[in-house]
Formats: C-alpha cells, structure tokens, sequence
C-alpha cells in the first residue's frame, strides 16, 4: 500500500486562548463560525480590519470546549496576539504563545483521501499531546498533525518525508490561498481570494470585524479580481506580472516548480481576463512564456463557487 507524505510546518506557530468565554469571543471579531465548531475539528479563519480587509488568515483547531490552538505563520505570531489582547477587554479568558511547537502535513502526492480506517490507524499511533486534524478547506489537502512536543517516531516512521513543494503544488492546484504571501495584509478581501469556498466565512452568524464590507462584496458582487491557479512552462514567481493583450491584468503571488521542469502559481488575476481567458481562449503571458489558467475542476466560474454534486 502507498505510503502517505509528510512535510513538517516549520514557519508556523501557535497561540493557545482558552476559558469559558473563549468561543464566544472569537466568534465576534472572526470571520468563520467558531462557536459552533465541534472538538476535534479544525477550521480556517480570518482577521479583517474595519474596512473588510484580511490582516490575518489562521487555522485554528478546537482542542476543548474552553479552548483552541490558533496557528499563523512566525513572523505574524505577536501581532495577532497583540490584537487578540486590545479586543479581550474583561472576558475570562487567557492568551498564550504555545512553546514548542510543532505541526506537519500528512497527505498523499495525487491528493488521494485518507479512509477513516487509515485515520484512525495514524491514530493509534499518536503519543500524548500529539493531535490530527482534518483539512476543512479542501479534502485534498489531507490531514494535519499539531502538537507542543516533537512527534512521535512510530508515526513518523509510517511515513515518506518530503520538503513542503508537494504539497504546495496540491493546495494551489486546489486554490487555496495562505499567509501574506498570497493574502496581501490590509488589502485583500475575503471574496477575493474565494474563502468563502473554504468556509473560513460565515455569513449566517451575528457581526464580526469587516462584516459589513464582506457581506456588501457578496450580495452586490463588487468583487473585480480573483485569485485562482495559473501554470506555464517558464519561470513563475512572486510579483511576476501577468498580461492580455499587452495590457496588466494581475500578478503571481505564491508559486512551486514541479517535476517535469513546469510552474505552478497562484495569480490574483482581473475577473474580465479570466473570463476573455475561459470563453474566447484570449491567451495570457508572463514576461517570459504564455501561462495558462488551471482552474481545479470542482470550480463554476460562473458562479464563483463550487461546483453542486449530483
């Protein structure tokens, strides 16, 4: 039977907040649903500023009903602790950067989807303080293992290591976006970046930071760029601007070469050029090469959402 990857998270880090007001807390200033989000499940997550504009994306994983472990990436580590202390007030509740930590992928390289028997397995072989995850974004994505103390050797020896790139070419195929390589801080709208696919969104719940501006770009489709998967045959890489017509219609945000010597990247692309692209083929170009648009199959463009299953 083939072996699962792993690739460990080294530019993450984690903030644990708990107490018994802590789920109501974080559902007033987040976007996603999080009061609701059961023990045991994980969940993407933003925090806008006022005027709708991501200043952080998180994962965030509900350890108990009085607390969660919230990962983001090193460098965004005290300024979203900073932040979630100026909105704590008197709640009871605690913040805590997590020493120590430690977090990895665990997934297939084809994007192959982890059976509950196999899950259960990796399971049995966690040692205390060691917890998995399911990826909510995008089942492809695979599993997540998070924990304070380094991992377990009877699970890591079940596995194939490998560095990060497999698993970026995995999520970008799939579209999803990460960190402020791809979610420009202070700039980018949820919508935008099609979060609200990942429900990393919640337009059901009561109010949050930016909800205003977020749910204006939804019911009046303000949206004019999106950011989706682009692939060429040359180079791809961070601000390489992309044209139609000669004219600039987005730039390259994160990107990973594969093995047949191609490029993979996610673009922040105009909807217009997306749509000249789909319908009419109007081609695309880099300054090096043409790129194609390769949205992932489960997408309706014209509705900007997933496909419905039959």
């Amino acid at each position: 039977m083939t072996k699962p990857f792993y690739s460990l998270k080294n530019n993450c880090a984690a903030i644990e907040i708990s107490g018994e007001e802590v789920g109501s807390f974080l559902n007033d200033i987040l976007t996603a649903e999080l009061n609701l989000l059961p023990v045991g499940k994980m969940q993407m997550s933003c925090l806008l500023s006022p005027q709708g504009r991501i200043l952080h994306d998180m994962l965030i994983y509900r350890i108990r009903t009085d607390c969660f472990w919230i990962e983001i990436n090193k460098n965004q580590i005290l300024d979203l602790k900073n932040r979630l202390a100026i909105y704590k007030l008197r709640k009871k509740i605690e913040i805590q950067v997590i020493e120590n930590w430690h977090s990895a992928h665990i997934f297939y390289e084809n994007g192959k989807l982890f059976s509950l028997e196999y899950i259960n397995k990796i399971i049995k072989d966690l040692k205390d303080g060691d917890l998995i995850f399911e990826d909510s974004r995008c089942s492809e994505l695979g599993l997540h293992i998070v924990s304070n103390n380094p991992f377990s050797s009877t699970l890591i020896q079940d596995l194939k290591y490998t560095n990060s790139s497999k698993w970026e070419a995995i999520r970008i195929k799939n579209m999803v976006p990460v960190g402020n390589i791809d979610l420009t801080p202070n700039r980018t709208l949820m919508l935008e970046a099609n979060l609200d696919m990942f429900s990393a969104v919640d337009f059901n719940k009561g109010c949050y930071i930016g909800q205003e501006v977020t749910a204006r770009t939804k019911y009046r489709g303000l949206i004019k760029r999106k950011i989706v998967p682009i692939s060429s045959k040359s180079l791809l890489k961070k601000d390489m601007i992309i044209f139609q017509d000669q004219k600039e219609v987005g730039s390259c945000l994160s990107s990973v070469g594969l093995e047949d010597g191609s490029f993979l990247a996610l673009a922040t692309l105009r909807l217009e050029a997306i749509k000249s692209f789909v319908d009419a083929k109007d081609a695309l170009n880099s300054e090096l090469a043409s790129v194609y648009i390769a949205l992932p199959n489960w997408y309706d463009l014209k509705t900007g959402s997933k496909k419905l299953e039959l």
